[in-house]
């Protein structure tokens, strides 16, 4: 029994070092910032890469073409919709963003009006007692806004003082993402061959299953709910052009935004969408906030189930629990991959059931 336990602690070490040094790779670079800063482009590269890979596949089934002819053709494809939205659709976004930045900063954002206004066609003294507060803290409301405007203007004008070092580095990336798609083949083989090289033949083929479900379940996921944000976001924005929601280029892009993180992202996402279209109309406000919830509903129950649950097998009391587990435990990040290394713990734990079970007859 002790020899047993011993070799499967050393079976599982190597795996939970690389796994422990991914995590803080992506959740707390700061630890290793040098090491993290030097491998940074590659990081980045691959990332795009790896979310990359599932168009190119697509385009090579669907128009029978090789892998090369395919990674162009995603390449062209990419560089054109950014093209269009860099010349489109980012004029509409900083045009809407100084119009809130306007608007806040002038004071327009008269609370203390619109909850006297609200209480008086109420006429209640519990509402009345309620505009008070609310107006007491309209002040303080204010001031925090204004100041994370600034800390946003703050950044910016440092972002385009270097602007041309960051495009050299976008190029770079761009470049080495190419290469990465093109010698994708080559690279997996490598690695297959140092994981035999590092392990012995269990150990080895232990790892690869493990790699091949956290690639499925990741691929999967990431992919799925990029696709479903971005038709989330192109949705809710044609529907407030419609209604016309203030700002409706914004306040669409940021519900999609936010629609990555499962569950609780779109109501995170309509909160600042709700109060800036309530200072502005609280008539425009009440529709923004149907809109939402009408689109969110549509995705939750017909968009997300066909894109990323068919793919993953997630169900909804995983997912949630992904979501709030990884954010309590790293914030943001940890909510968008909450979901995916929750479902790739549990596939392995069932696999590794499952085996024990049928070693004891007992499936």
């Amino acid at each position: 029994m002790t020899n047993k336990f011993i070799y499967n602690l050393k079976t599982a070490i190597p795996v939970i070092i690389i796994v422990f040094f991914m995590l803080i790779f992506i959740f707390s670079p700061d630890k290793i910032s040098f090491v993290y800063s030097a491998l940074k482009p590659v990081i980045t590269s691959f990332i795009i890469a790896y979310l990359l890979d599932s168009l190119v596949k697509t385009i090579m089934k669907r128009f029978k073409m090789r892998r090369e002819p395919a990674i162009f053709l995603t390449c062209v494809s990419l560089l054109c919709a950014i093209l269009i939205i860099f010349a489109i659709f980012i004029p509409i976004l900083i045009e809407n963003a100084e119009s809130v930045i306007e608007f806040v900063t002038n004071y327009n954002m008269d609370i203390g009006s619109i909850m006297t206004n609200i209480a008086k066609k109420i006429d209640d003294h519990n509402v009345y007692r309620i505009a008070d507060q609310i107006t007491k803290l309209s002040s303080g409301i204010k001031e925090r806004i204004n100041n994370f405007l600034n800390l946003i203007a703050f950044s910016l004008m440092n972002s385009a003082k270097d602007v041309v070092a960051r495009i050299i580095a976008i190029l770079a990336n761009f470049i080495l993402t190419i290469y990465m798609l093109i010698e994708k083949d080559d690279l997996i083989a490598w690695l297959k061959r140092l994981i035999s090289a590092l392990f012995d033949e269990r150990k080895s083929n232990t790892i690869l299953e493990v790699s091949t479900s956290a690639n499925k379940i990741f691929k999967s996921y990431l992919v799925g709910k990029l696709l479903d944000s971005l038709i989330v976001g192109i949705i809710t924005t044609i529907a407030f052009l419609i209604f016309k929601i203030p700002y409706a280029a914004l306040m669409g892009s940021i519900i999609g935004l936010f629609n990555i993180i499962p569950f609780f992202g779109p109501i995170i996402g309509s909160v600042p969408v709700i109060i800036v279209s309530f200072f502005i109309s609280p008539v425009k406000a009440l529709i923004a906030f149907v809109i939402t919830i009408v689109i969110g509903q549509i995705d939750g129950n017909f968009i997300e189930p066909k894109i990323v649950s068919s793919n993953v097998g997630v169900s909804p009391f995983w997912a949630i629990s992904g979501v709030i587990i990884g954010g309590s435990a790293f914030g943001v990040k940890g909510m968008i991959l909450g979901v995916p290394v929750l479902v790739l713990i549990k596939t392995i734990t069932e696999e590794f059931v499952a085996k024990k079970l049928r070693e004891k007859d007992m499936l």
